[in-house]
């Protein structure tokens, strides 16, 4: 989970030229300018928004100071666009303290703060409204992941089926637009937030217990799977 937040130094009128490995959400909470980006150029003015994909090179500049906070994150694979995109103006007030809370717990637990970068990426996605055909199915399926992914008796496959589309080829939708399988998807949303509650619980809880509340009846299985994505059990996670 590496998140890089960072807010631009007191009258910043340029920022130059440069690129991310991860997708990059930058937040304008005042001043006017232009993001220029090899693909184009974009205005800003305060409560604008706009996510830049990995690899693309941008920069901001305004002929007065601006303030902006951006966050480099791999946002659950939720962003899937191959060109810039903005959202404008003051209807993006929510957003605004929503990303305020983000940097002021910038220092936290990383899961934390990752939950916090997730839940900015979802609102920014209704206010994009980027919805239409396979997409849409996709979307659908991965947002009942997320919300039922702590659920034991979560049916994924079953999922796939009420989609309106064959299994294996919404499956292969998902996987094109993620970057991954549904069950792989699912499997890090889980370990994220086990994660998540090992940091906020540490002994109060039993590890078996956090194992149950992210959807896993079987200990064992979820610390297969946990070291899987972590590289170490849970009970070596928790003790560093």
């Amino acid at each position: 989970m590496d998140i890089k937040i960072n807010k631009t130094p007191e009258s910043t009128r340029e920022y130059p030229h440069h690129s991310h490995r991860q997708y990059e959400i930058m937040h304008y909470l005042s001043g006017e300018g232009e993001m220029w980006t090899e693909m184009g150029s974009l205005p800003f003015s305060c409560g604008t928004v706009i996510i830049m994909p990995p690899g693309v090179l941008h920069g901001s500049s305004s002929e007065n100071e601006f303030i902006n906070i951006s966050i480099e994150c791999d946002f659950d694979g939720l962003l899937i666009f191959d060109s810039p995109r903005a959202v404008g103006g003051a209807d993006c007030d929510e957003g605004a303290e929503l990303v305020r809370l983000i940097w002021e717990n910038r220092y936290k637990s990383t899961p934390y703060v990752h939950s916090l970068c997730i839940a900015y990426a979802q609102y920014l996605l209704q206010k994009l409204n980027i919805e239409g055909g396979t997409a849409n199915a996709v979307r659908s399926i991965a947002n009942r992941i997320f919300d039922e992914a702590c659920d034991p008796q979560i049916d994924v496959n079953a999922m796939l089926r009420k989609s309106g589309y064959a299994e294996d080829y919404i499956r292969m939708c998902f996987k094109r637009t993620f970057g991954r399988s549904p069950i792989t998807f699912l499997t890090e949303i889980r370990i994220k937030h086990a994660c998540y509650m090992i940091d906020i619980y540490k002994n109060s809880m039993p590890l078996s217990e956090i194992s149950e509340r992210c959807g896993y009846t079987d200990y064992v299985y979820f610390s297969k799977k946990f070291k899987s994505i972590t590289g170490m059990s849970p009970k070596e996670y928790k003790g560093q």
